[in-house]
């Protein structure tokens, strides 16, 4: 008769049975976790949404400078967005759409306003809407009287009106497949994408009108531009920097408040310096409201007081270092430019070609309220208006106020919209402000300011038609809508 036997292993004890079997006892399991089969376990990669998002992200800082309708850029942001989107949507479990109310029942109102100018209209209306008998008696000359058309007098640039909504539905889709950490992470990738542009625009700037760092066939060349096409557009930007620059130190702990203060102060003081070298007088107004910004998303001075001397004198002397820097870089090959426009005296009311168009612009919306000539239609519609006292070499491609090419374009639907999110903007930074400040509430504050920096620079031009401008007006938005922790858990 077989005997068992036991052998100790790995701290228990093997027993064998009778029948050639083993047992064991005793034996301690492993506290290390099982492999799991063909995976690294170990490595945790981002949602499918995720992933898109900072895609169509990436793709949009890098080629959505520009507001034209004709760039070559357009080939790649958009069929990238619609990707991106696609993406979102075939991989996400659910869009909490109430998370940013009422920001998706305006877009979704704005873009009806949009495409209800491309509904073609019969004759009898068509011939009495305000502002058509020019563009009737052109019709009936040419044979097309009984012919339907649309409200819009430029129905292609209607419809690339409505497909540029795709960038910042995108990015409001993005926002929305985000949970509540990650979208307060949306701040530091923000300021990495101005100082990007900023360091940009000096690289810029060193290499002359010629660089090819200028990546848009028309932009201010010989300009610190940066990612977009336009001075104006970059002073805006730089700007709405500052109030989100200051959540940043806010939102710091207790030891490193000091350290990331000195870089704050040291950051805005160069955003202010970088705007006056630009030489946007808007800019430079903005940079103003941007500073009164940032002090108002927490009115104290508790972080500039843990500020030592040391830090102070290193900040000073920086600061020095920098004006020195960029004014001898403007003064360099004569490139004062930006510098004398801030200076000088001429009389800006019979200079100022934007001033003097305002006549013509008031004109023309006496002539087509209350139904407007159609998103996009503005430059065609200006040129069959411009007296012959202000033609010239160049062209207005826009109204330099986006108020009133709104009211032009888009007639009283569009101008009820955008009194609606007025509305809804006013008070929702009113009860920001009210509340206590805590991070999130901080944040809040400063996207308000931003908004408001974007609707500024909207009246002396057109920063929200450039994707860049756009997207980050739409995030700002969303980020103001958005409740607090309303979204712990990624929906994605």
């Amino acid at each position: 008769m077989k005997q068992n036997r036991t052998r100790s292993l790995a701290g228990g004890r093997r027993k064998t049975r009778a029948d050639g079997t083993f047992s064991y006892k005793g034996h301690q399991k492993s506290s290390r976790p099982p492999l799991k089969s063909g995976r690294l376990s170990f490595i945790k990669l981002p949602a499918i949404p995720v992933l898109a998002f900072a895609v169509f992200a990436a793709t949009t800082a890098l080629t959505g400078g520009s507001s034209r309708l004709d760039i070559v850029w357009l080939l790649i942001l958009r069929p990238i967005t619609i990707l991106c989107l696609m993406a979102m949507f075939l991989t996400a479990k659910r869009i909490p759409w109430g998370d940013i109310r009422p920001i998706p029942l305006l877009f979704a109102a704005f873009a009806i306003t949009i495409a209800m100018q491309l509904v073609a209209l019969p004759p009898a209306v068509w011939q009495h809407i305000p502002g058509r008998e020019q563009y009737n008696a052109v019709a009936l000359a040419l044979n097309g009287g009984d012919q339907w058309h649309p409200l819009t007098l430029t129905p292609d640039r209607t419809w690339n009106s409505l497909i540029s909504l795709l960038v910042p539905f995108t990015a409001m889709v993005g926002f929305l497949l985000l949970n509540d950490r990650q979208r307060r992470a949306l701040l530091l990738p923000i300021l990495g994408l101005v100082a990007f542009s900023m360091l940009l625009g000096v690289a810029q700037f060193a290499g002359g009108e010629t660089s090819s760092l200028y990546w848009y066939s028309v932009s201010g060349r010989g300009q610190l531009i940066g990612l977009l096409a336009n001075r104006n557009h970059q002073g805006a930007l730089l700007a709405l920097t500052l109030p989100l620059l200051r959540v940043w130190v806010l939102q710091a702990n207790h030891s490193a408040r000091k350290l990331r203060g000195s870089i704050g102060l040291g950051a805005a003081s160069l955003i202010v310096i970088y705007v006056l070298v630009l030489g946007s007088r808007a800019g430079m107004a903005l940079a103003i409201v941007g500073l009164v910004g940032a002090f108002m998303v927490d009115p104290s001075l508790e972080a500039s007081r843990q500020i030592s001397k040391r830090q102070r004198l290193i900040i000073i002397s920086s600061i020095a270092v920098g004006v020195i820097v960029l004014f001898a870089m403007t003064l360099n090959a004569d490139r004062a430019v930006s510098i004398a426009r801030l200076v000088q005296r001429d009389d800006i009311l019979k200079t100022e070609p934007r001033i003097q168009a305002l006549p013509t612009l008031f004109h023309i919306m006496a002539q087509t309220f209350p139904f407007g000539t159609g998103f996009g239609s503005f430059v065609p519609v200006y040129t069959s208006f411009e007296p012959d006292s202000l033609l010239g070499p160049t062209y207005f491609n826009n109204a330099h106020n986006d108020l009133i090419e709104l009211i032009i374009t888009g007639g009283l639907p569009a101008v009820f919209v955008f009194a609606v999110f007025l509305g809804w903007w006013g008070r929702a930074s009113y009860r920001c402000f009210m509340a206590s400040p805590t991070p999130a509430i901080q944040q809040q504050r400063a996207t308000a300011w931003a908004i408001l920096i974007l609707l500024l620079a909207s009246l002396v031009d057109y920063p929200l038609r450039t994707p860049i401008l756009g997207t980050l007006f739409t995030i700002f938005a969303c980020w103001l809508a958005a409740s607090p922790n309303s979204t712990e858990e990624n929906p994605a």
